[in-house]
C-alpha cells in the first residue's frame, strides 16, 4: 500500500471524540467527512469532568485557554461517607496529579468550543447500515440508501456504537444493574470541593462547575429496575434523603425534570480498536462507568494519538493502524477494567462486612479515582 497522501477518511459521531478528530484531520491532507445520526447538535449529558489527562490533549489541539474560559479548577477530592464522615481526602496539587489542572464545566460549553468553526461541516440525521471490506479500504452504505468508499472509517460513535454492532454483531454490551442520574444545581457552599458520597448500594458526587453551580451525579445498585422505572426526583429523594446536608440542598434545588439525566452503566465487552479498515476511537472503542472520568480524557488521547499517526507520510495506513492499536491497547483495556473494578468495590457495600472492607479499601488507599489518575498521569500503563 502507497504512503498516506490524500486519503479519505469518514468518521461517524460529532461528538467529543468525533468533533475533536475532525478539527485535527482539517488540518492535515485528507479528505474527511463527518456524520452525525442525530438530526440536530444536541448535546447529552449534563456536566463533564476533565481530568489532568484531558487538559493534556486539549492543549495538543490549542483549546486549553479556551476551556479554561468557562471551566471551574478544583484542588481536591474528598470520599465520605452517606452521612458526611470523611474516608479519605488527596490534594490534586501532587505529583504527578499537578501536571494540569482539572476542571469541569457544562458539557455543551465543551461541545460547543470542539464544534466551533466546523458545524457547517457536520452531515447530520446519518448514519451507517452496513460496511463492505475490501482490500482498499470499506465501502459504505449509508441509511438514505447511498453508498461511498473509505480508505479508513472511523467509529466514534458512542458506547451504543452502530458502526461497533456492525463489526462485533454477536458481542453485546455488559450492563452493571445500576441505575444513574445527573443534573446541574446550585452550589452548597463557596469554597465546595468535589465530594463522592458513599453509601450502602449508593453514591452521590457532587463537583463544582463554576462559582455558583455544581455537577451531581448519583447512582443506586437496581437489579430489578425499580428506581429507574420511578419518575427522577421520586427516585433521588427515595434513595439519597437520609444523606448529608450538601445532598439535601442538590435535591431541595433539583432543575426540572427534562434537565434531570438518567442512565444505567454499561461497558464495552471488548476493547479490540483496529477491524479492517475501520477503528474505533472515543467510548465506543472503551465506554465504560464514568468511575475514573475518562470518557473525555481517553477520547482526546485516541484522536491525538491516530491523529499524529496520520499524520507520519513515511507510514502507509496499515502501520498506522498497527501503531494506533499498539499505542491504545494496555492502557485502554486497563481502564475499562479499572472502572468496572470500582463498581465492584462500591458493590461491597450491600453488606455490612463488605462495607469494612470497602471503608478500610478507601482509608488505606485514598480516593479510588485518585488512585486511578495517578497510575495514568504517571503512564504506568
Amino acid at each position: 500500500m502507497s504512503k498516506l497522501e490524500n486519503i479519505r477518511i469518514l468518521i461517524v459521531g460529532a461528538g467529543i471524540a468525533g468533533s475533536a478528530l475532525f478539527r485535527r484531520l482539517k488540518a492535515q491532507r485528507h479528505q474527511v467527512d463527518i456524520i452525525e445520526k442525530s438530526p440536530t447538535l444536541t448535546n447529552e449529558g449534563a456536566a463533564i469532568c476533565l481530568p489532568a489527562n484531558a487538559m493534556i490533549e486539549l492543549k495538543k489541539l490549542d483549546l486549553v485557554d479556551q476551556v479554561m474560559a468557562c471551566a471551574h479548577q478544583v484542588e481536591q477530592i474528598e470520599y465520605a461517607l452517606s452521612n458526611g464522615k470523611t474516608l479519605a481526602k488527596a490534594s490534586l496539587n501532587d505529583a504527578p496529579l499537578n501536571k494540569a489542572p482539572f476542571v469541569a464545566l457544562k458539557r455543551d460549553a465543551l461541545m460547543n468550543i470542539l464544534r466551533k468553526d466546523i458545524a457547517k461541516e457536520i452531515t447530520l440525521d446519518t448514519c451507517l447500515t452496513d460496511i463492505d471490506h475490501t482490500d482498499e479500504g470499506a465501502t459504505v452504505t449509508f441509511n438514505n440508501g447511498h453508498s461511498q468508499h473509505y480508505d479508513l472509517v472511523v467509529a466514534a460513535d458512542g458506547i451504543n456504537s452502530q458502526v461497533r454492532e456492525i463489526i462485533q454483531p454477536d458481542t453485546p454490551l455488559l450492563k452493571h444493574t445500576v441505575t444513574n442520574w445527573r443534573f446541574i444545581t446550585q452550589k452548597p457552599s463557596q469554597d465546595f470541593q468535589p465530594v463522592y458520597y458513599v453509601g450502602n448500594t449508593s453514591l452521590f458526587m457532587i463537583y463544582p462547575i463554576s462559582n455558583e453551580e455544581v455537577y451531581c451525579y448519583g447512582h443506586v445498585i437496581d437489579p430489578t429496575g425499580q428506581y429507574y422505572a420511578m419518575p427522577v426526583k421520586t427516585a433521588l429523594n427515595a434513595i439519597f434523603a437520609n444523606y448529608a446536608a450538601p445532598i439535601k440542598h442538590c435535591l431541595d434545588n433539583m432543575p426540572d425534570n427534562k434537565d434531570i439525566v438518567r442512565g444505567g452503566l454499561k461497558s464495552v465487552a471488548k476493547t479490540e480498536s483496529v477491524y479492517n479498515n475501520v477503528v474505533l476511537i472515543g467510548d465506543a472503542l472503551h465506554g465504560c462507568p464514568p468511575s475514573l472520568q475518562q470518557g473525555a480524557g481517553m477520547s482526546l488521547e485516541d484522536v491525538n494519538c491516530l491523529a499524529e499517526q496520520l499524520a507520519d507520510n513515511t507510514l502507509d495506513l496499515q502501520q498506522v493502524l498497527a501503531n494506533y492499536q499498539q499505542a491504545r491497547s494496555a492502557r485502554v483495556a486497563w481502564t475499562v477494567q479499572e472502572s468496572n473494578k470500582i463498581i465492584k468495590l462500591a458493590r461491597l457495600g450491600q453488606s455490612f462486612i463488605g462495607r469494612l472492607v470497602r471503608n478500610f479499601i478507601i482509608r488505606r488507599t485514598g480516593p479510588a479515582n485518585v488512585v486511578g489518575w495517578r497510575k495514568l498521569l504517571a503512564e504506568k500503563i
